[in-house]
């Protein structure tokens, strides 16, 4: 819960700071690109506050500590590519959109603040199952583990089709809590209908390293992260965007269905 909380709190304040700061609503001055990084900045120093208060603890005897560290290390370090990747792909990205317009730069920004509302409950998911499945999994209660993916892909799916819903039948209002400016708008409503396709298969291509890091498959984690962002994303975005600016956003259904039948059958083997 506590996870979750910190992630739901620190987007909210993002999302709300974002116009006050970007447009200069009310006493707020007006500052552009810089009130956008604020509010990213403001949102993150509270979910830190959060799970700092009651995250503290006091450290292991200093013997201990690097065998702590290895362990961590060796489980985490797919989530951790994971994270790296993310900038990688979002440099990559907004590289070839520079090449249309600076206004397709600024949709693909506002997509990501948009969509992290409705990834929120993913993200705690996949926080709450590594230990539960882990447990299970070193219990050799393989039911249990398959019992546990089925729910978390069922309710994470429940959460994305209310993504698309929102995506599909209010993309100008969605966007226009953020931007204004005719072209973004444009532009924004057909890549947002275009992307929110991506949102079911996302739930498989998002758990599914979440599965393999929990049973210590760290390689087969990293491997599906490595196909979803970079593999995938990237390679059909760069073409995509040769036939043109709107054809670009196919990229994420693709991507996120070729991964996402990579990691179920990895799983329906590992199930095996």
């Amino acid at each position: 819960r506590l996870p979750m909380l910190a992630q739901i709190t620190g987007a909210l304040i993002n999302i709300i700071f974002d116009p006050l700061l970007i447009f200069g609503v009310g006493f707020f001055p007006k500052m552009g690109v810089a009130g956008a990084a604020i509010a990213t900045v403001l949102g993150q120093v509270a979910a830190a506050i959060i799970t700092g208060i009651k995250g503290f603890r006091k450290p292991p005897a200093l013997r201990k500590l690097g065998h702590y560290a290895k362990k961590i290390y060796f489980y985490g370090y797919s989530s951790i590519f994971m994270q790296g990747l993310y900038t990688v792909y979002i440099l990559a990205l907004n590289i070839i959109l520079a090449g249309f317009s600076d206004a397709a730069v600024t949709v693909l920004g506002l997509y990501y603040k948009l969509q992290t509302f409705f990834f929120i409950p993913l993200s705690g998911l996949q926080t709450c199952i590594v230990p539960v499945l882990s447990y299970n999994y070193a219990q050799r209660a393989y039911v249990r583990c398959k019992r546990v993916m089925r729910s978390a892909v069922a309710i994470s799916a429940a959460f994305m089709l209310v993504g698309i819903v929102c995506f599909e039948a209010f993309p100008s209002g969605l966007l226009a809590l953020f931007s204004r400016e005719a072209a973004v708008l444009q532009i924004g409503e057909i890549a947002l209908r275009i992307i929110a396709l991506s949102f079911l298969p996302a739930v498989l291509s998002l758990m599914m390293p979440v599965f393999f890091q929990a049973i210590g498959s760290a390689r087969a984690s990293a491997w599906l992260s490595l196909t979803r962002q970079i593999f995938c994303l990237i390679p059909l975005f760069w073409l995509l965007s040769r036939i043109g600016l709107n054809w670009c956003w196919a990229a994420f259904p693709l991507s996120e269905l070729i991964t996402g039948g990579v990691g179920l059958w990895l799983y329906g083997r590992q199930t095996r």
